[in-house]
């Protein structure tokens, strides 16, 4: 049976070293890799408004392209950032590009498909070990749903629900100087896994507010490896503080907060220690129209409030730039 402990075993499929890899970087892996399970991306981080309350106008298509950027580097017990001897950075970069079609003037079909790049260091001995991963991830394909809609004077109302599905498309054999690398530090899950949004949005003049809850089933994987699954909820809320007749620009403040709750994850069938989180994120930004088809935006989600199971890599920062066209 594979293990998931902090030896050399847990880093190959077959449980043990190949010739000519180096233990002490294999080592720094291994025990790095156990620091960050619950911190992951989802296939469906990306795109424009998929969540929002609104669809896209029928049979018009959004082609979009999102990059975000993650950083972890503090080590946390509980809900206490704690120092850490080996000196861990985690790094993420994720380009996700997103198509939604507009079947219906209520129903609007959307496909995110991410590439991802993570950099892993930690200090080992006298100098710092690296490792990195690049390839594919997970497609997730999307069904929204407008199910209520209400229109009055430069206001309107409208709830939607959201279904969709991850599928193995991502990469889950990146390999270490012939070791596979552990599921967390993949590309890709390898796995099928479900999920639905509740999304409403209520539009006052300049002013908008966006609430959505957002649930994922996380299924077994690569490697015998099962996420914990998922839970946000989210309030955004976006005032335009530039509005020109049409077709002219408009700029608006962005400011969100959002709870977001991950569940323990399992190895082999088995619970591990460090890993399940919740967290409280504050997200400002600057959202933009340079012309009536043309979406613009930059955010960046800080913590104000992280509390882990057992010992993992908390979050410092994210940053998320989109860039969107209508036609």
């Amino acid at each position: 049976m594979r293990r998931y402990g902090t030896g050399l075993d847990a880093l190959h499929p077959l449980g043990t070293r190949p010739p000519g890899v180096r233990p002490s970087f294999v080592l720094s892996i291994a025990l790095v890799a156990l620091s960050f399970a619950t911190n992951r991306a989802h296939a469906q981080t990306g795109g424009i408004e998929v969540f929002a309350g609104e669809t896209l106008f029928r049979r018009g298509w959004r082609i979009s392209e999102t990059y975000l950027y993650r950083r972890e580097g503090t080590l946390y017990r509980g809900s206490n950032s704690v120092s850490d001897p080996q000196d861990r950075l985690f790094q993420e970069h994720r380009v996700v590009t997103g198509v939604d079609y507009g079947l219906l003037a209520d129903l609007t079909v959307s496909g995110l498909l991410p590439v991802v790049h993570q950099e892993l260091r930690i200090k080992n001995g006298s100098g710092r070990d690296y490792v990195d991963s690049f390839g594919l991830g997970d497609l997730a394909l999307l069904l929204k749903y407008r199910y209520y809609k209400i229109d009055w004077e430069h206001s309107t109302f409208a709830t939607a629900v959201v279904t969709g599905l991850e599928f193995p498309t991502g990469r889950t054999d990146e390999k270490e100087d012939g070791v596979r690398l552990p599921p967390r530090l993949q590309p890709g899950f390898g796995a099928w896994n479900p999920f639905a949004a509740l999304a409403t949005r209520l539009s006052l003049n300049r002013v908008r507010l966006d609430l959505n809850t957002f649930y994922k089933v996380n299924t077994e994987g690569s490697q015998n490896f099962e996420p914990g699954d998922f839970l946000s909820l989210s309030l955004n809320g976006k005032y335009r503080f530039w509005h020109t007749k049409y077709p002219g620009p408009t700029a608006g403040v962005l400011f969100g907060v959002q709870w977001r709750h991950q569940g323990r994850d399992k190895g082999d069938g088995r619970s591990l220690s460090d890993s399940g989180s919740d967290l409280i994120l504050l997200s400002p930004g600057i959202g933009v129209h340079p012309i009536p088809n043309m979406d613009l935006s930059l955010s960046v989600d800080v913590p104000v409030y992280q509390n882990y199971n057992g010992e993992q890599l908390g979050w410092d920062v994210r940053t998320i730039l989109a860039l969107g066209f209508r036609f």
